[in-house]
């Protein structure tokens, strides 16, 4: 919210572009298509229309679909800017092609644009450069999430270059335009100096690339035992991020005439299976995602194989 925010007065546009099915957080403007593309306001009530009236989406992945939709706000005084998360969709649920970022970046330079990067979960995650450093691609923003502030109290951080930065403020202000963002705890001491430490010890222990690894090794025993049982799952991770994909929930589209009685199916199917592992003891995010981290090992890798394979040798097929 605070990014858009100082997006919008940095560039005196009012337009923000997201992808289809992505999730930025649940403020009015960005609740829009969630989960699935061109859903709208379908799973998000109590919004008022005029709220979302200048958020625009394009199709996940698609630059085509990106470039069509800054022509048409061209039309009504531009794109203040486009805002995304590096690997796709719901942490890369719905992957993009690796060249996205780089394609974005010219666009929104094309378009007088400012690019955002939620890096909420890829940051420090993917590496000490985040997303932003792995794609070798520069934001003119970035969103960050409360790693920033090292587990301490604090909702995140926005970060970019100075003179976008510097429309942002807090308390009284005057002589030119500014972004209004404040809170109890923003710029939290305590919060500011736990972040620092957490991050310095995440790039000194070397953790973005220790806890890749677990992935790697949890991502290869997961698809063994899918491949055990036969079953017509799909595994895959980047980093330490796993996916786990049981029902194809994640993909469902609005031009299927099914798509209500999916919407349903989608609920029970993710919610089952979520529940299976948490009843075997581990907890997984909405049945479809696991994050590992530097203090996995060996033990604890074949404890979450253990309850995987409990659940999918119970699955009728």
């Amino acid at each position: 919210m605070a990014a858009i925010r100082v997006a919008r007065t940095f560039t005196g546009k009012k337009k923000v572009i997201k992808m289809g099915g992505a999730y930025h957080g649940w403020s009015d403007q960005l609740v829009y298509s969630l989960h699935i593309p061109y859903t709208k306001r379908f799973e998000a009530h109590g919004i008022p229309e005029e709220s979302v009236a200048n958020t625009t989406e394009c199709a996940p992945g698609d630059i085509n679909s990106l470039r069509k939709v800054l022509e048409e706000n061209e039309k009504d005084g531009g794109t203040a800017c486009v805002i995304m998360e590096p690997f796709g969709p719901e942490s890369g649920t719905r992957m993009m092609p690796f060249e996205y970022c780089a394609q974005a970046r010219e666009l929104c330079d094309e378009f007088d644009t400012l690019l955002i990067f939620d890096e909420v979960v890829t940051a420090f995650r993917i590496g000490p450069g985040g997303a932003a450093g792995f794609f070798g691609v520069k934001p003119d923003l970035t969103v960050l999430g409360k790693i920033v502030s090292g587990g301490f109290p604090m909702a995140g951080g926005v970060g970019g270059r100075e003179d976008i930065m510097s429309c942002m403020a807090a308390g009284v202000q005057s002589g030119k335009q500014r972004a209004y963002v404040g809170g109890t705890l923003t710029a939290n001491p305590l919060s500011c100096a736990a972040g620092y430490y957490a991050i310095k010890e995440i790039v000194e222990q070397d953790a973005a690339r220790k806890a890749g690894e677990n992935a790697d090794k949890l991502c290869a025993g997961l698809q063994s035992l899918i491949d055990k049982y036969d079953l017509p799952f799909v595994v895959w991770n980047t980093a330490s991020i796993i996916h786990f994909e049981v029902s194809g929930v994640m993909y469902l589209s609005v031009r299927d005439p099914e798509i209500i009685n999916k919407i349903s199916e989608r609920k029970k199917s993710m919610e089952e299976f979520g529940a299976a592992l948490t009843a075997n003891g581990v907890i997984t995010l909405a049945g479809s995602r696991i994050y590992t981290s530097m203090a996995d090992n060996d033990e604890t890798l074949a404890e979450t194989l253990t309850a995987f394979e409990e659940v999918f040798s119970n699955v009728e097929k």
